[in-house]
């Protein structure tokens, strides 16, 4: 049993580690029409399936690029 539950804690913190990567990654995403960064970028849920990024920018295009590139991360979705 605490093999299974071990497995689990080490997805979790996979998982956190992952999304924490792609934060790290967002901060350098520019906006496609104002070339600005993102002015905050931080990492929401609290549980791997609920993992989400709050992007703070110029505008939505900048939130569109920031999810271009999760979709793109093959760590992302190769778990889907």
């Amino acid at each position: 049993m605490a093999s299974s539950d071990d497995q689990e804690q080490l997805r979790a913190e996979t998982a956190r580690a992952t999304w924490e990567d792609l934060a790290v990654k967002a901060r350098m995403v520019h906006c496609p029409d104002h070339y600005a960064q993102p002015w905050r970028i931080s990492l929401l849920g609290d549980s791997p399936s609920n993992y989400r990024l709050y992007v703070s920018g110029c505008c939505p295009k900048l939130g569109e690029a920031v999810t271009a590139m999760i979709r793109s991360d093959a760590r992302i979705t190769a778990s889907e």
